[in-house]
């Protein structure tokens, strides 16, 4: 790429995924950024829902320019801010940049890339969504179980180790081989015995 120079960039916005209402032109959108303040854009949102109970019912976050993170974390707060349960319905697409390469030296052709950034966009709402709309990408924040998880994983508490006991390496029943343990309390019975057996033996002759 040493001949070439970028030449023109466009870039195409993705439209609302969403089905109506969800993608009327009076849409409330929060544009999410890498630089975007989580208190600026929550407050403005809880104000958002409470000057107009009847009307603003569900707002739109959306990324912009690869903040998709950003954007989750932001909906993650207002969530746990908000008294209220939420509804959450989150989709992802892409938004396209063009660029145009254009060649220094004859010969050659312009080159045109292509680049394709995520964006996510994720409504949330006041009220439940309509049942046709029903996927796995609707949750509610009341929610306490992760429907992602698997019933064995999740039955788990101590996340996901078993609760079954390995055997213990190397425990023997007996201290044999190794004269430096302590011996056990029938090893020293037994020991008190022949001691006691040989006292008698060496006191019998002087007895008789």
């Amino acid at each position: 790429m040493d001949n070439y120079v970028p030449s023109d960039e466009t870039t195409v916005e993705p439209s609302n995924p969403f089905p109506p209402p969800y993608n009327a032109e009076d849409t409330k959108v929060m544009l999410v950024s890498k630089s975007s303040k989580f208190s600026k854009i929550n407050s403005y949102v809880r104000e958002y829902f409470t000057e107009s109970l009847d009307r603003n019912r569900f707002v739109i976050f959306k990324s912009t320019n690869g903040a998709t993170e950003k954007a989750i974390s932001c909906v993650e707060v207002f969530k746990q801010q908000f008294e209220e349960p939420l509804y959450q319905w989150t989709r992802v697409v892409c938004s396209k940049r063009i660029v145009l390469w254009k060649c220094q030296q004859e010969g050659p052709r312009d080159i045109r890339v292509t680049v394709e950034v995520p964006v996510i966009f994720i409504v949330i709402s006041r009220d439940p969504f309509s049942g046709e709309y029903s996927c796995m990408s609707m949750q509610c924040s009341s929610d306490k179980e992760i429907a992602f998880l698997p019933n064995n994983c999740a039955s788990h508490g101590s996340g996901g180790k078993s609760d079954k006991k390995k055997p213990k390496k190397g425990n023997r029943k007996t201290n044999e081989g190794n004269k430096w343990t302590k011996p056990s309390s029938e090893q020293r019975k037994n020991e008190h015995k022949e001691r006691n057996e040989l006292l008698k033996e060496i006191e019998g002759p002087s007895a008789q």
